[in-house]
């Protein structure tokens, strides 16, 4: 293989890897537009048939993933207040899913590498910095149900 035949795949299978990541994304969209956002602002994965959150039913708090389900089914609807409400770091999440598709066709016609994303997005910082939301929005739900 010459190097310019595998400079060619690599930009193919890396166009791929974008694609993927849009069909996943608009995957993500669609389940959350199929679900109904549960009342309690909580529980809307019950409906995927995954169990009940564990954590919530031992000790009667929230997991930092509460709400996550249901923020994005709120979203979709284009109810972001709702969405917060279920959980603020779910509707972040969501805002991000919904970025995704744009920005993942456009890298795949780029043909952007995930370097290039990390490098020219700081891409490090903002997971940094959503991590540390979770945290702070688990501690403050985890304070307001106490």
């Amino acid at each position: 293989m010459t190097e310019s035949t595998g400079r060619r795949a690599s930009l193919g299978f890396r166009r791929l890897l974008w694609l993927g990541s849009v069909a996943a994304a608009a995957a993500v969209l669609a389940t959350a537009a199929w679900l109904e956002p549960d009342p309690l602002g909580h529980g809307t994965h019950t409906q995927l048939g995954l169990p009940p959150c564990g954590f919530l039913w031992l000790t009667e708090l929230p997991c930092p993933a509460c709400g996550l389900t249901t923020a994005f089914a709120h979203g979709v609807r284009g109810s972001l207040g709702q969405a917060a409400l279920a959980n603020p770091v779910g509707l972040a999440l969501f805002l991000s899913v919904c970025l995704l598709i744009p920005f993942g066709l456009f890298a795949a016609v780029r043909g952007w590498s995930l370097d290039t994303l990390i490098e020219r997005f700081s891409i490090h910082r903002w997971a940094l910095l959503l991590a540390s939301s979770a945290g702070l929005v688990w501690l403050a739900r985890i304070a307001a149900a106490l």
